[in-house]
């Protein structure tokens, strides 16, 4: 099972990003969120990957952090939720605004997800804080902050994720987080003053 992969980036689109890794290409289907954290096409992503085999096809899935990973895997386990709409749930909202929505049971939120009807958020809500003994338990998913600033902890993980050091990235996002623009220009910026 293909569990990371990390090298350069060929192609990225909404829905899939191609990782040239020791000169075979791999194809992942990735979310919006994913989408906004990945680099300029040539240079080097990493990927955390799930991998879907089922009677005739092999699909891999990317995504920008363990914690987006963490959070599709338990979304999944969610009865009328495939790959496709946790994938969408992650790129609609985001893994923290997402774990936010269970936690607090807003069904509301949830139901704003492209697909996901009043009674599949209430599952989520139910289901989601059962498996990890109450909702208390979703602070424990790696890579996932449960509160504070989203956008540093997106930047800060996006950053760390692809190699950079936390003493290099640091000042980085400090510096950054006085204008907070948008994560994708964000992500840019950061990555031309790293690589200084």
């Amino acid at each position: 099972m293909i569990g990371r992969l990390r090298g350069t980036l060929l192609e990225k689109t909404l829905t899939h990003a191609l990782v040239e890794c020791g000169g075979v290409g791999y194809e992942c289907a990735i979310s919006l969120t994913t989408y906004g954290l990945l680099p300029d096409l040539g240079r080097e992503a990493t990927l955390f990957v799930e991998t879907l085999l089922r009677e005739n096809d092999l699909s891999l899935l990317g995504f920008a952090s363990s914690g987006e990973r963490s959070l599709y895997r338990l979304l999944v386990k969610v009865d009328g939720i495939g790959p496709k709409l946790a994938l969408a749930a992650l790129g609609a909202m985001g893994p923290e605004d997402l774990l936010a929505a269970i936690r607090g049971r807003d069904v509301k939120a949830l139901t704003r997800i492209p697909g996901v009807g009043k009674k599949t958020a209430e599952k989520m809500c139910f289901e989601l804080s059962e498996k990890l003994g109450g909702l208390s338990g979703l602070e424990g998913l790696s890579g996932v902050a449960a509160t504070g600033d989203h956008w540093e902890t997106d930047l800060r993980s996006a950053l760390l994720n692809l190699g950079f050091k936390e003493d290099a990235v640091a000042p980085v996002v400090a510096e950054l987080r006085v204008e907070k623009p948008d994560m994708a220009e964000a992500v840019r910026r950061a990555l031309k003053a790293l690589r200084k």
